[in-house]
């Protein structure tokens, strides 16, 4: 069982130092973008967006962290608190992330296409 955990904490930990050099990197070089896996930040729309995704990236970076401190703390005569003080911390994180996930989507939305109207017809 100790395996699994500490298996699990590098993942948790590896995941975190991935998604705080994307946060960095979005936050303070925005022209790095274009260098980012699969081409995120290549269009002028994604420039645009590099402080949205910067805080998605930091908010899932906090779960992250949490998350690794929660697989090592767990099954260790911890005290209750904590464990429930990291699991409600990780859980604000997941929600903060999916908070700015839906930023980064209204941020990402392209401008509607103009409609024209044929000859005699009215908009709906």
């Amino acid at each position: 069982m100790d395996l699994v955990r500490a298996s699990l904490s590098v993942f948790a930990l590896l995941n975190a130092a991935g998604w705080a050099a994307l946060a960095a990197a979005w936050s303070f070089r925005p022209e790095w973008a274009e260098r980012l896996p699969l081409e995120l930040g290549t269009h002028e729309r994604y420039l645009k967006a590099a402080p949205v995704w910067g805080r998605l990236a930091l908010a899932l970076t906090g779960f992250w962290a949490l998350a690794a401190a929660l697989y090592l703390t767990v099954g260790h005569n911890t005290a209750p608190l904590i464990v429930i003080g990291l699991f409600t911390a990780a859980a604000a994180c997941l929600i903060i992330a999916i908070a700015a996930a839906g930023a980064v989507f209204r941020a990402l939305q392209p401008d509607p296409l103009p409609v024209a109207m044929e000859g005699g017809q009215q908009p709906l």
